[in-house]
């Protein structure tokens, strides 16, 4: 190490730690040098210290790649060494960060600062397309840069080094012992929510390292010590829970459970308070379900976290709260406790990755309201403008991540068009060109062989849909709309939508394409835009908890021609997915069948060319069988024979699982399959066999 490095870091630790700031130190050059550099430095440790790359770490360091760094959220570390020449994985960026502590150091290995955006960078290949020069790592070296010449920070390079100490405080920072003020309201907010009568739900919002996970063990320990409460606690990782296990003595926890957040709906224990950390990672129809059931529920956030769903959370789940629960209380926690409320690398993260973008602020003005395209480039040269149309992205879906700010600023197939009112961004809309693909690769999208990342409605409408053309058309796909809260109602975004239109029309796009999480509402407003519906996904996302729904709006006759044909086979098998759709609100079903169009008239006893092309899917890739049953079910009736000369079981398997419509727990229930695999490989086989007598050539 060089001596002025290790002079740095002797003057440099003790400060850091004194102030419970937490510094960078940025190493850029050539990747074996700084890798030679961070493993001299994590001798410089207190205690655990985490390396984020697939080079060999320092020894007694653990190690993750960076897509699972989001593992270390709620650990304790005070060393991290992220190597970007392994690749810059933004959301595992912003999580890992988290898990320093006070007095820690961050080791950032980069390429020089001058060359990184040029590439190449590994993490990148999750992209669909990509190609440097990289606006997203540009920005990064930028910000960086400029932060690492200040001090508590630092940056070296092969050729020079910005190695100013940063001056001493005249009195060590103390950790807070106990309870924070803010903590102490929090618990006090809970107590008084467990003696109620008709108890209604709490909720503690804070940012990150504010406390939030050990204010619940706090509040946990006090309701079994003085109430004798049964409590249950949830997250969707139990490791996320190692800080409010930390705060609940051995002597309190048979008075407290921890289920998954499915199986305590599946199995309901026996509480009378339910607390869920991290509650923005949860799908929100979950969350209704747990307050529902436990109207006495503590429900943690993060408002600015490394996903930015905290203020998805406020925004949507506050509606149901008002709605179901309108006594409920909220309690935020502003005091940070892992580090000083100064911290500079709180401040850089919540930089670099826009973690503090919040809703712009809409002066009241009579000026009008101006739309156009917003390049790439210009959201890199103006980080205000890039931060306003990313809080209003954030504001308008459930979960938005570091990851989907590099994709802003780097896919090449990004369209942008803002409505600006001043310099104000007051809504955007955000597109994605997709589909156009190779007959080939069409064809194994079809039969379900190939999923070319970044395709999504072209994909669908090949695999599910049943038809490989699908994927041969061109798509404008609007991955985002918001508008400012302020500015609703008044048409906004039905004029962006048709600006996006006219670039897509001008493009020779076939259709302008959605797909979101379905909630009567949503279909309401892109109804009224002029959207067909297209297609509703069987199985629920697991970051909304709602089925997506897939609309399109045909701008030529190709698009008419797919739109019609997609709706239409949708249509007809609709009423042999209804059993997949366990559980579908009643109100989605209703405006599902409002915008269905009527199925078409079949002449009875003959296969139709979809009907074909579904068995082949079926027979010959992996399609589903619930979107399969109809041609099946026909086929069989079609050859009774064939049928006949099955077994028993074969038999018995056909009709329960295609005719009757049940599910694979069912079947597995009932003996018929060991699981869905080898029920699936059965089914294929007896339909191929159905095929085979129908026609001696085979499909």
């Amino acid at each position: 190490m060089e001596p002025a490095l290790g002079q740095w870091l002797e003057a440099t630790l003790p400060v850091i730690r004194a102030r419970r700031h937490r510094s960078v130190l940025v190493l850029a050059g050539p990747a074996d040098w700084g890798r030679a550099i961070a493993n001299e430095v994590a001798a410089y440790r207190e205690d655990a210290g985490l390396w984020v790359g697939d080079a060999d770490p320092a020894p007694g360091m653990y190690q993750c790649s960076g897509a699972q760094a989001r593992q270390w959220l709620g650990r304790n570390l005070s060393l991290i060494v992220w190597d970007s020449h392994s690749g810059t994985h933004p959301a595992g960026l912003g999580a890992v960060s988290g898990a320093l502590v006070g007095g820690g150091l961050l080791v950032w290995l980069v390429p020089p600062l001058v060359d990184w955006s040029e590439g190449p960078d590994p993490d990148y290949d999750r992209l669909r397309h990509h190609a440097p020069p990289y606006r997203f790592l540009a920005r990064m070296a930028r910000l960086l840069g400029q932060a690492a010449e200040q001090p508590p920070n630092a940056l070296v390079t092969p050729d020079s080094a910005f190695l100013e100490p940063p001056v001493p405080p005249a009195a060590a920072r103390q950790a807070p012992q106990g309870p924070t003020d803010d903590q102490q309201r929090a618990i006090e907010a809970v107590m008084a929510m467990g003696g109620a009568a008709e108890p209604a739900p709490v909720v503690l919002r804070a940012d990150r390292g504010r406390g939030k996970s050990a204010a619940l063990g706090m509040a946990a320990t006090r309701l079994v010590n003085e109430y004798g409460t049964r409590v249950c606690v949830t997250a969707a990782r139990p490791s996320a829970l190692d800080s409010f296990w930390h705060f609940v003595p051995e002597e309190c926890r048979d008075g407290v459970m921890f289920r998954a957040p499915d199986e305590l709906l599946r199995q309901v224990p026996e509480a009378d308070v339910l607390m869920v950390d991290e509650a923005a990672t949860l799908p929100l129809p979950m969350l209704a379900a747990m307050t529902a059931r436990w109207p006495g529920a503590v429900l943690a956030t993060t408002v600015h976290g490394y996903e930015g769903t905290g203020r998805g959370f406020d925004l949507r789940f506050r509606a149901v709260l008002d709605r179901n629960h309108p006594g409920w209380d909220r309690v935020m926690l502003d005091e940070p406790i892992r580090w000083a409320p100064d911290d500079p690398l709180e401040t850089l993260m919540n930089r670099l990755l826009c973690l503090d973008a919040d809703l712009p602020e809409i002066a009241s003005s009579d000026e009008p309201v101006a739309y156009r395209v917003v390049t790439q480039d210009e959201l890199l040269a103006d980080d205000g403008l890039l931060k306003a149309v990313v809080g209003l992205l954030v504001s308008a879906h459930y979960q938005t991540s570091p990851d989907d700010l590099r994709q802003l600023l780097d896919d090449p197939e990004t369209v942008i068009v803002a409505a600006l009112q001043g310099d104000a961004p007051v809504g955007v809309v955000w597109g994605l060109h997709e589909g156009g693909l190779a007959a080939e690769l069409a064809r194994s999208v079809w039969l379900g062989e190939r999923r070319p990342r970044g395709h999504l409605v072209a994909q669908s409408l090949a695999f599910q849909g049943g038809d490989p053309e699908a994927a041969r058309r061109c798509y404008l796909r609007v991955t985002r709309i918001a508008v400012h809260p302020d500015r609703r109602r008044q048409g906004i975004g039905q004029r962006l939508l048709a600006d996006m239109e006219r670039i897509a029309v001008a493009g020779g796009v076939d259709v302008l394409a959605t797909s979101f999480g379905a909630t009567p509402a949503l279909m309401a407003f892109w109804r009224a835009a002029g959207f067909r519906f297209l297609r509703l996904g069987t199985k629920r996302d697991a970051a909304s908890g709602t089925h997506a729904a897939m609309l399109g709006r045909p701008l030529n006759h190709e698009g008419t021609v797919l739109c019609r044909s997609q709706a239409e086979r949708f249509a007809a098998h609709w009423p042999w997915l209804l059993p997949a759709l366990n559980g579908l609100e009643p109100e989605v079903q209703a405006a599902v069948e409002a915008m269905m169009p009527a199925p078409p008239e079949r002449e009875p006893g003959v296969l139709s060319d979809d009907d074909w092309r579904e068995i082949e899917a079926f027979v010959k890739g992996a399609r589903e069988l619930e979107v399969t049953r109809l041609p099946l079910a026909i086929l069989a009736a079609l050859v009774p024979s064939e049928v006949a000369g099955w077994s028993e079981g074969e038999r018995q398997l056909w009709q329960r699982a295609v005719t009757g419509r049940a599910d694979w727990e069912a079947l597995r229930q009932e003996g018929l399959v060991a699981g869905r695999r080898p029920g699936l490989k059965r089914l294929r086989s007896l339909a191929r066999s159905l095929v085979e007598a129908w026609s001696e050539s085979g499909v």
